[in-house]
């Protein structure tokens, strides 16, 4: 009896090991990320995608942004207090690795930066990566001084070496208060202020350059990890 037990036993986790019934980090360890998200874009503001519309004026939507994570691990490795910096263009998207940033850490970013991008690709329609069209395809990862800025007035970012933004927050009715948009349709943040830049600029090593004025920015909290259904499309 004993043996038909610990057979039955055995046959029982090598059909669990084959379904989709397996651990869910079973590709690699949990990670969670936690701090301020700085945007903008090529849209005129407020920007039409952020409210589930079609890009405007321009056919596309070419958008530069950084994570300052404020806490954050990958597994065991610490992220507390390093920023992750992204942008696209015609020729696709590059994720920016904070230059301070240990090999593991470095390591560990671009794997949360593989999930993030493909994830958003998914949500615009990607099916297959190799198939995406180029403004969806990550061109790849390069390290480099990032430069962010959060105040009760504006949102500044610097990507030294290829561009960044700067931009001052929309005030509401009482002249005060920055004007907030909830549920985002774009960006997965918490309460996202809208901003106009003063210019935004970005030229990469991969063919995309391109040079904008007055144009749309968001600025909120994030708040994602391995699970967060959705981060940005």
């Amino acid at each position: 009896m004993k043996i038909r037990v610990v057979l039955l036993l055995g046959y029982v986790l090598a059909l669990l090991a084959c379904t989709n019934l397996a651990p869910a980090h079973a590709d690699g360890p949990s990670w969670h990320l936690i701090g301020d998200l700085s945007e903008a874009c090529s849209c005129s503001v407020p920007c039409a995608c952020n409210f589930a519309q079609s890009p405007s004026p321009h056919p596309f939507c070419w958008a530069i942004f950084s994570l300052d994570i404020q806490k954050g691990n990958f597994g065991d490795t610490n992220l507390d207090g390093l920023r992750m910096a992204g942008a696209n263009g015609a020729k696709g998207g590059v994720w920016y690795i904070d230059d301070r940033a240990t090999k593991e850490q470095e390591a560990a970013l671009r794997k949360i930066g593989d999930t993030v991008w493909w994830s958003a690709a998914k949500a615009n329609g990607v099916t297959d990566p190799k198939k995406a069209p180029p403004e969806y395809k990550l061109l790849g990862y390069k390290r480099a001084k990032i430069e962010q800025i959060v105040t009760d007035k504006r949102n500044y970012l610097k990507i030294v070496g290829v561009g960044g933004f700067d931009s001052d927050y929309l005030l509401g009715i009482d002249g005060k208060t920055p004007v907030i948009v909830e549920n985002n349709a774009s960006w997965n943040i918490q309460h996202g202020i809208k901003a106009k830049t003063k210019q935004m600029t970005y030229k990469d090593s991969f063919g995309n350059s391109y040079a904008f004025k007055a144009t749309n920015s968001n600025q909120g909290k994030f708040d994602w990890s391995d699970t967060t259904p959705i981060y940005f499309r």
